[in-house]
């Protein structure tokens, strides 16, 4: 086994925890880190996602977790690639008490944030330009974002 294969390998088992580590490694050690990588991950994403998280309840723990082993963020701003998705993958789910929180925080990373998930370490990039976008929560709102950055916030 090359080196590259043995940090393929070990990555792999940290991000997913889907494989055993590599041979001659302890299992147990593997299995700590990889958990507190993804409690790290949960933080961060918790932050990006205040109204998902406040939505999910008790659940969130979970659900994060199975997003975790199926899901591993990309590019620079990883953390809000890992956000973005499982955001995304919530509304898929339609599920009426959750997918309204998840579209709201979506939308709001999208005022700050663009995503291509073609480009690689530059999936997430800096909103530089207009964006419009609809928060469903009461009270619903316009969200306007301008050239230079200046936001427009319109309740009603």
């Amino acid at each position: 086994m090359t080196l590259d294969d043995l940090q393929r390998k070990l990555a792999a088992s940290l991000a997913a925890g889907s494989e055993g580590g590599p041979e001659g490694y302890d299992a147990g050690a593997i299995e700590r880190v990889r958990k507190s990588l993804e409690s790290k991950r949960r933080r961060a994403v918790r932050h990006l996602l205040p109204r998902l998280r406040a939505a999910l309840g008790d659940r969130w723990d979970d659900r994060f977790h199975e997003h975790a082993r199926r899901y591993t963020p990309e590019g620079l701003l990883h953390h809000v690639d890992d956000a973005w998705e499982f955001a995304e993958t919530i509304i898929r789910t339609r599920e009426p008490d959750l997918w309204p929180a998840a579209h709201d925080d979506l939308v709001l990373l999208r005022l700050h944030y663009a995503r291509d998930v073609r480009a690689g370490a530059e999936r997430i990039r800096e909103r530089r330009g207009f964006f419009v976008g609809w928060l469903r929560a009461s009270p619903r709102r316009l969200v306007v974002r301008l050239p230079g950055g200046k936001i427009l916030d319109v309740g009603w």
